[in-house]
């Protein structure tokens, strides 16, 4: 697959990194280690509900959803909120339900191409909205002019990082009540914005606004891909997204969310959010110092970026394929532009690439080594910047 491709999804060039023996700087999934008192709880837990020692789902539930609010800020109450299996099932279910939404379906771009293409295959007209009209703040008077049935804003966005300003979350649900327009956030990656713990749903139900979001454990706690995607919504769209919810599963495994909700129960400097954290921090600096960037503070009381959205100039397809030659694989950035044609020259996405930085730090630094040395011998083959 070439880089200089954009035929393919991101998914699609995900999908190659996770061979055994390539360094996978594609994926943004967490893949740092846990920590030894992590994996014995993890232990712990898997052997008591092997061993048939009190299995109990519903107490399960009640855990893990206690467990995830500690660090979101939000309450997941059992009847307007959902369990499914990742934040992809989750969204698929959203696609469905605005199906019912009258007007068209406006869209945050750049950002991860999957979300897009899901609303798409449900048969959506989607409207793209430029990142910059509402990340940080949103321009009220430019979504009015869109006549938006939905609004779909991904926050923290992926691929930039942007996060809502303080109090601009407020200022958007506000928005949308005026307006009777629906809202979905996908704040996948909330668990590094200090700035969105808080219970969005709840704010919404209050003044009357159509609200859904959706969490993914996936973005923080590193447990090979068990993961869960938890969908809430207001109380006047629940019934109707939990009729489809049913129609799609039952349930998620109770092995599952009793690992992720031990995971989760520890909200403080120790626990695997708070990990995370540090982890991404601590990849940021040394990725900034090797290549001479700056790309925002890591302060662990502001918003704390889980990947890094670099800039190569038109040399960025030899540099991909100069790393795949040293099996280590980086997301090139076309796709995220889901709104631009495939092919089309003036993408902007075309000179960028995306690499995450939950990664160990070793692993991380063999990749970084990898990118400086692909770097370095397109510039000695004389590559155009």
């Amino acid at each position: 697959m070439k880089a200089d491709s954009s035929t393919y999804s991101l998914t699609e060039h995900e999908w190659p990194a996770l061979a055994a023996d390539t360094i996978n700087l594609a994926d943004a999934h967490a893949r740092h280690a846990l920590s030894p008192s992590s994996v014995r709880r993890i232990s712990e837990v898997t052997q008591d509900l092997l061993a048939d020692v009190g299995p109990d789902y519903f107490e399960a539930e009640t855990w893990f959803r206690q467990a995830l609010a500690r660090h979101t800020g939000q309450r997941y109450p059992v009847h307007s909120s959902y369990l499914t299996y990742s934040a992809s099932i989750a969204l698929d279910v959203i696609a469905k339900y605005l199906r019912t939404v009258h007007g068209p379906i406006g869209m945050i771009t750049p950002t991860f191409d999957s979300v897009p293409a899901l609303f798409a295959r449900s048969g959506l007209q989607m409207v793209p909205v430029p990142e910059s009209r509402i990340l940080p703040s949103c321009d009220t008077g430019f979504l009015d002019s869109l006549g938006l049935g939905a609004l779909v804003v991904v926050a923290p966005n992926n691929p930039t990082g942007a996060v809502l300003a303080p109090g601009q979350a407020l200022a958007l649900v506000e928005w949308a009540a005026r307006n009777r327009t629906l809202l979905v956030l996908d704040a996948s990656f909330r668990m590094f914005d200090p700035g969105l713990k808080l219970d969005i749903v709840e704010l919404a139900n209050g003044i009357g606004a159509d609200v859904m979001t959706v969490d993914d454990t996936g973005k923080t706690i590193p447990l090979h891909d068990t993961k869960v995607g938890v969908l809430t919504a207001t109380r006047t769209l629940a019934p109707d997204l939990g009729s489809i919810c049913t129609d799609v599963l039952l349930n998620v495994s109770e092995l599952n969310i009793r690992m992720l909700a031990a995971l989760l129960e520890d909200d403080g400097q120790h626990g695997e959010a708070a990990r995370a954290r540090a982890v991404a921090a601590t990849n940021q600096r040394s990725l900034e110092q090797r290549f001479g960037l700056t790309l925002d503070p890591t302060d662990e009381r502001t918003f704390q970026r889980t990947v890094a959205w670099l800039h190569l100039g038109r040399r960025r397809d030899a540099v991909v394929d100069a790393c795949r030659t040293r099996s280590v694989t980086v997301l090139p950035g076309d796709r995220f532009y889901w709104d631009r044609d495939r092919g089309d020259t003036g993408n902007p996405g075309s000179q960028w690439i995306r690499v995450p930085l939950l990664r160990d730090e070793d692993l991380f630094g063999l990749g970084l080594d990898a990118l400086d040395s692909a770097w370095r011998s397109v510039d000695a083959l004389g590559e155009t910047v």
